[in-house]
């Protein structure tokens, strides 16, 4: 091999990118915000990040952090969470007329910092390629979508507990709909869905794509139990709750139907969601779900968000 040839050859591979992926990292937390500006400065610059949802609320704050993350990574791929569309008055007034106002203005805002909002191709270090494909989503309530919602009932909760404290309940404010939500973010993926992608894909949402994600699994439980040992605690009273309240049904909240539909005609070979603060690493169906949440404080120092006592950046999902 030549010398051109072996400098262009040695060029390409270290153009060759590793895929990461981080969610619910809530940088109004100043906790949470000097961790991930801990991350490095150049072990992923030619690495690509999903950021699946839940940033912050706080706009000029997230453009912020996901411009840091550019300075940082190769490529940037992220979609909004339910705590972006949050809504706060601002001197008796709204900076936007409501959440979907604001869910495109923060598409605008990623476009404007170059970071991406649509399918992007990846060259990968095993001399391969993959699509990152976002997907965009709601959850589907019970009470307003139930044949396309998680929720399973249970005698425990209290339902008007689970709505009273959820804070989207109070926050978002939404437009006059020919559809539930969820439906109407759906909708907005109907390009990308139909689309034939020439490598495997990797999609990603904020939400959950199906229920079974939702209960800690004997792995989930094993990995708590890790977790907390590496952090010198005993085993929890109640292993498969992991930590949560049992009147609060999260199933409500959770996700929806309709992005598993789309994740399968995608064609996923590993699809990455956030939202329930608790990791998941599975296979189901020839699709690898993973979820990988820094979370809040609390959860972590109860070391119920298992992985993170292994590093302190995103997680590898591919190759």
């Amino acid at each position: 091999m030549s010398f051109t040839a072996s400098r262009v050859l040695r060029s390409l591979t270290s153009r060759m990118s590793r895929i990461f992926a981080i969610s619910d990292i809530h940088v109004d937390i100043p906790e949470n915000r000097r961790l991930v500006e801990s991350w490095s400065a150049t072990d992923y610059q030619n690495d690509v990040l999903i950021v699946a949802g839940d940033v912050t609320d706080n706009l000029s704050l997230l453009k912020t952090v996901l411009k840091s993350f550019t300075e940082k990574f190769l490529k940037v791929c992220y979609v909004p969470g339910n705590h972006e569309l949050w809504l706060r008055q601002v001197e008796n007034a709204y900076c936007h007329e409501n959440s979907i106002a604001k869910f495109h203005a923060i598409l605008a805002l990623c476009d404007s910092i170059d970071v991406n909002t649509k399918p992007i191709k990846v060259q990968c270090c095993n001399n391969t390629a993959a699509w990152v494909v976002p997907i965009f989503s709601w959850y589907a309530k019970p009470e307003d979508d139930l044949q396309n919602s998680l929720f399973v009932g249970r005698d425990s909760e209290d339902a008007e507990l689970s709505n009273k404290v959820w804070m989207d309940n109070h926050l978002c404010k939404w437009p006059a709909l020919q559809e539930p939500v969820a439906q109407y973010f759906a909708k907005l993926n109907e390009e990308f869905v139909t689309r034939d992608y020439d490598a495997p894909v990797i999609s990603f949402s904020h939400f959950l794509p199906r229920y079974e994600l939702i209960p800690a699994s004997d792995e989930d439980i094993k990995q708590v139990q890790e977790e907390r040992k590496q952090l010198n605690l005993p085993s929890l009273d109640n292993p498969r709750a992991q930590g949560s309240q049992i009147q609060f049904n999260f199933t409500r909240f959770a996700g929806c139907k309709t992005i598993e539909e789309q994740l399968r005609k995608l064609g996923s070979k590993v699809h990455v969601h956030g939202h329930q603060h608790r990791n998941r690493d599975r296979v189901i169906d020839d699709v690898r779900y993973v979820s990988f949440c820094l979370g809040y404080p609390r959860e972590r120092s109860m070391g119920v968000i298992w992985g993170l006592s292994e590093g302190r950046g995103p997680r590898q999902i591919w190759p």
